[in-house]
């Protein structure tokens, strides 16, 4: 199943941007591997703000938690820097068949 992350990063006051960058870096490394496993199957940095759109494929929503506490920043204990929103998606194409039904036709 296709789910969207939409992860909001917020630097704190006194983190260096070294640091700040250096994380996301590690960070940056862990998307590529997920994007050569076929696991991130889109991925894009919103322009002018620290935010990253997502398009990952799992195989259950338990798997969810996994992903998440699997990336450098949980790991480098970053957690509260992350707001990651994940929203489930479904098939356009089998809502429309559905709609036929909704609307009585």
């Amino acid at each position: 199943m296709q789910v969207l992350l939409h992860a909001h990063l917020r630097k704190p006051d006194r983190m260096s941007n070294q640091e700040f960058f250096g994380a996301w870096k590690q960070e940056s490394a862990a998307v590529a591997a997920g994007v050569a496993a076929g696991v991130i199957q889109k991925v894009w940095k919103v322009p002018g703000r620290y935010e990253v759109i997502a398009i990952v494929e799992v195989e259950s929503v338990e798997q969810i938690d996994a992903l998440t506490h699997s990336l450098p920043l949980f790991k480098l204990g970053y957690d509260f820097m992350c707001d990651f929103q994940w929203t489930l998606l479904g098939s356009y194409e089998e809502w429309s068949q559905r709609l036929e039904v909704l609307a009585g036709g």
